[in-house]
């Protein structure tokens, strides 16, 4: 039967020189408090500058899901051979695609809890879905591709808050999600 080298119940070990554990500078090993906090906006600024990516995206996200009034202008229409009907469910069925799977995504990022690799291959996804979008040519091919395109943008709104929570502290998160949506 051995003997515990320290007396503390907490396993601490006896305090040297009458130093107590919790008059140390938990700062100390990043140089002091003023260091800490130098660190602490240079690593904010870095994450600032990875996740600026976030903005880009959702600004082609964006201009992807408003594209078709463009596209309508442009001869959509009469490429497709559309009637306004059509053109009207050609325009909300991306809604249904991401109404239909923003829970379904939202969980299953919740249980890989890897929104780094989850975002990139639903955005790779979404992109090539959008070159697709370019090469149908009729009403059924183009609903299809816009319901599906909105099958991958649902996980990107969600992933990015995801993300974002998990990169940042609780002060900093809602600025950085005030510019995601400016």
């Amino acid at each position: 039967m051995s003997i515990s080298k320290y007396s503390c119940s907490a396993s601490l070990p006896p305090s040297k020189g009458g130093v107590d554990p919790e008059d140390i500078d938990p700062d100390a090993e990043f140089g002091g408090s003023a260091a800490r906090k130098e660190l602490e906006r240079k690593l904010l600024r870095k994450l600032d500058l990875r996740m600026s990516i976030l903005v880009l995206i959702y600004i082609l996200n964006y201009i992807d899901r408003n594209n078709a009034g463009a596209a309508r202008s442009r001869g959509l229409v009469a490429d497709l051979h559309l009637t306004d009907q059509q053109f009207a469910t050609l325009l909300s069925i991306l809604y249904v695609g991401y109404i239909i799977m923003q829970i379904p995504s939202n969980m299953f990022l919740n249980f890989t809890g890897k929104p780094s690799l989850y975002l990139p291959a639903c955005m790779a996804v979404w992109g090539m879905i959008s070159a697709l979008t370019g090469i149908t040519t009729n009403f059924t091919g183009a609903v299809i591709t816009r319901f599906f395109l909105g099958f991958v943008e649902a996980a990107f709104f969600p992933g990015s808050l995801f993300l974002i929570s998990k990169w940042y502290k609780r002060t900093e998160i809602g600025f950085r999600t005030a510019i995601l949506y400016w």
